[in-house]
C-alpha cells in the first residue's frame, strides 16, 4: 500500500524555521504513539536535527537517536541520512531527493519553504509522487 503524501509549504520561512516545524511535527505524531524517521540531506543536518530536539521546547522531550547509534532501536525517532530499513509510521523527509522504500511508511512529510531552490525541488518531487499515483495533499504554513 503506498503511504498519504503531505507537502508543508512554510511562507517566507528560514531553515531554523522548518527545523522547528519539523520538531512540532514529530513531537505530535510521538504524542499519538507513532513512531517517525526524519531523513536528512547528510550527517551535519542530522547532527542539527538531534540537538534541535533536545532544545525546541521547554515542555516536552522526544526520546530520539541518530540513525546507527547504539541506541537507536528503542526511541521512537530515529534521524538519519541514508534510506531507514525500518517501518516506521511517518517519514519526514528533510533532503532534497525521493527516499527510496517509500511503502515502508504509512505517511510521508515533505516540509519546504518558498525560497526558489527549494520550491522548485519540491515541485519536482511533487510531479514525480503525482506521476507515480501517490496520494497528495498540500497544507501551507503561515
Amino acid at each position: 500500500m503506498k503511504p498519504r503524501i503531505d507537502f508543508y509549504k512554510l511562507n517566507g520561512q528560514n531553515r531554523t524555521s522548518i527545523n522547528r516545524f519539523c520538531c512540532q511535527l514529530t513531537d505530535k505524531v510521538v504524542k499519538m504513539g507513532h513512531s517517525v524517521f526524519i531523513r536528512t540531506k547528510d550527517a551535519g543536518e542530522a547532527q542539527r536535527m538531534d540537538d534541535m530536539l533536545w532544545t525546541y521546547s521547554d515542555s516536552s522531550f522526544l526520546p530520539h537517536a541518530i540513525q546507527g547509534d547504539e541506541d537507536d532501536f528503542d526511541v521512537p525517532v530515529i534521524i538519519g541520512h541514508t534510506d531507514s530499513g525500518s517501518t516506521d509510521y511517518l517519514l519526514i523527509n528533510m533532503s532534497d531527493d525521493i527516499p527510496e522504500n517509500l511503502d515502508h511508511y504509512q505517511r510521508v512529510a515533505e516540509i519546504i519553504d518558498d525560497t526558489p531552490d527549494t520550491l522548485q525541488k519540491g515541485r519536482a518531487r511533487y510531479s514525480s509522487y503525482r506521476k507515480e499515483e501517490y496520494t497528495l495533499h498540500y497544507h501551507e504554513i503561515a
